[in-house]
């Protein structure tokens, strides 16, 4: 599945570029996992046109939320006036221009968008043009919103407007052009006015329209266009078939494809092939996404985004250092549920300091449903609940503790001499180990020039990363004194050879310079060579993008002399 940041969107699009449905919508849908839409009319046409290359959308396991305009006449303000209820008035208003698809492209983009409903992919209400105060009006005004917000499983948004007309001539014949926007480069405030104004109106919150969820009766004419036996929708079985979007089938279906049962079988066998199947939906392609809607915990964008990026370098190293408040335990959090679902570890280690133990047991218990024991130095304690009554609390001895699968212990404890070697000798190695506070694991009076060893803390994850797969270091603070305290705990994550100690340092003192020469540029394009053979391609954009200290030209150039190197194998 394809990213927002992955294509090269233009500013403006009109029918120069080509079909619109090929250069625009088909390729951002693709993309997306959620899409807000908005369009004038409750017509067959202006439906087709706001479900062109929602294909892609769906088989991503999307959803879509789509605001339609309702516009009264003189007659049915007037009947308002003297009491009958705007949501009557709306229903009756909608159902005298029944739908009906008039070619083969309204036809199956009702059919399509018909058991989007019935699916919960695609929610809809209804607005109505209003005055300042809120009532209904019946002029020639319309709601003739035109615009949509699109974003990616990682966060990244993209918000289109402009001249689309929803009517079959201007569809087919007019000059339509319509203005792209990206939260990520430059177009930041737009997408949010766009985000803003859709969530007005969604909230009913909007000052001059009235919104509501779509009539039953109204909802009942669109489900008229279900396939039969609701089955899938011939355009969406086109794009299955033609490869035009991911091949990642929709969370519904993924989990209830059940393998089909020769003759008749009992109840409890149907019962146990249902179970199976739930079981191992985690393990299967998509079923990252399985461990975060089970969660009970809507994430951030930026907490999609490290999730993600930890699932896109499976077993992940990585230090996690967002800032105070920006929930790194709920991005862990995401994590280990889907490790532990998929079975991806089966030993995890969780080391936090003794005061925030407790808050660790009480954000996965409640937020990620993982009931796992705090280990105090003598007893394994789980979080009280009604299946553990009666057995929250076991004794456990030094040589035991760490048997038990899935513990959260003391970083204070397990770093004093006398017990870290229960985790780097006597204990089985773990699958996962994550590091609370991880810029307590530091050297002693860092760039000194009586610099100390590392200390008990460090000493701990240098022997304990060499015997774990997946290490993840959070901090909000990685450098507290000096760079080699960063270069302490990249080391952990296991840095190229060519990042050695006095090469991170050179690095972080020529990057900070805002007017390096040219052997400083020589020197820091073969640091990022080296990255880059060791980690894959590094996008120059987003390294512009989170470059600072230097100019907008000064960044370009020094991420395209990266990019263009002869020694590296691909020019961007």
């Amino acid at each position: 599945m394809s990213l927002l940041t992955d294509f090269a969107w233009q500013t403006k699009y009109t029918p120069e570029e080509g079909s619109l449905i090929g250069v625009f919508y088909l390729r951002a849908l693709n993309c997306a996992q959620r899409y807000d839409r908005t369009t004038g009319y409750f017509t067959a046409t202006a439906l087709a046109i706001a479900a062109r290359g929602i294909e892609g959308l769906v088989l991503n396991s999307g959803r879509m939320r789509m605001v339609v305009g309702c516009t009264l006449n003189a007659a049915e303000v007037e009947a308002i006036e003297k009491g009958q209820s705007l949501r009557d008035t709306v229903e009756a208003n909608l159902l005298a221009m029944p739908l009906a698809g008039s070619g083969e492209q309204e036809a199956g983009a009702l059919e399509l968008l018909a058991w989007m409903v019935a699916r919960g992919y695609l929610e809809i209400k209804v607005a109505v043009p209003c005055d300042d105060k809120h009532n209904p009006v019946c002029s020639d005004a319309i709601f003739h919103e035109k615009a949509g917000i699109l974003e990616d499983k990682t966060g990244n948004r993209l918000a289109f407007s402009g001249s689309v007309n929803e009517t079959a001539y201007g569809w087919q014949h007019n000059w339509e052009s319509f203005h792209v926007f990206c939260d990520w480069d430059g177009g930041e405030k737009h997408v949010d006015a766009e985000e803003k104004s859709f969530a007005q109106l969604w909230a009913d919150r909007a000052k001059r329209a009235r919104v509501m969820d779509v009539p039953t009766a109204v909802r009942e004419d669109i489900l008229r266009f279900l396939p039969l036996d609701e089955q899938e929708p011939e355009r969406l079985k086109r794009a299955r078939e033609e490869g035009e979007v991911g091949d990642t089938p929709p969370e519904s279906d993924l989990v209830l494809a059940l393998p089909p049962l020769p003759g008749k079988v009992s109840s409890e066998e149907q019962r146990r092939q249902v179970w199976k199947v739930i079981w191992s939906a985690p393990t299967l392609p998509g079923g990252e996404r399985i461990a975060e809607a089970t969660s009970a915990v809507t994430p951030w964008p930026h907490q999609l985004r490290a999730f993600q990026r930890m699932l896109d370098h499976w077993p992940p190293r990585l230090l996690i250092a967002d800032e105070v408040g920006l929930g790194k335990t709920i991005e862990a959090g995401m994590l280990l549920r889907y490790a532990w679902l998929s079975g991806r570890a089966r030993r995890i280690l969780i080391l936090s300091p003794k005061a925030v133990m407790t808050q660790w047991q009480i954000e996965l218990r409640e937020k990620f449903n993982l009931n796992w024991p705090i280990y105090d130095g003598k007893t394994l304690n789980w979080y009280p609940s009604p299946l553990m009554r009666g057995h929250t609390e076991r004794e456990v001895s030094r040589e035991e503790w760490h048997r038990e699968p899935f513990v959260i212990a003391s970083s204070h404890l397990m770093r004093r001499r006398d017990r870290q070697a229960e985790l780097c000798e006597t204990a089985e190695p773990w699958d996962l180990v994550v590091l609370d506070e991880a810029h307590h694991a530091r050297r002693k009076s860092p760039g000194a020039n009586r610099e100390g060893p590392p200390n008990l803390l460090l000493q701990l994850m240098q022997k304990l990363g060499e015997r774990t797969q997946s290490l993840l270091l959070l901090t909000a603070t990685p450098m507290q004194v000096h760079p080699v305290e960063v270069w302490d705990l990249l080391s952990l994550l296991a840095m190229p050879g060519e990042w050695s100690r006095s090469a991170f340092l050179e690095f972080f003192r020529l990057s900070g310079n805002p007017n390096p020469s040219h052997q400083d540029f020589e020197r820091l394009a073969q640091l990022f060579r080296a990255a880059e053979s060791a980690f894959g391609p590094i996008d120059a954009d987003a390294a512009i993008r989170r470059t600072s200290g230097h100019s907008r030209s000064g960044r370009r150039k020094f991420c395209v002399r990266c990019a263009i190197t002869p020694a590296h194998p691909v020019a961007n």
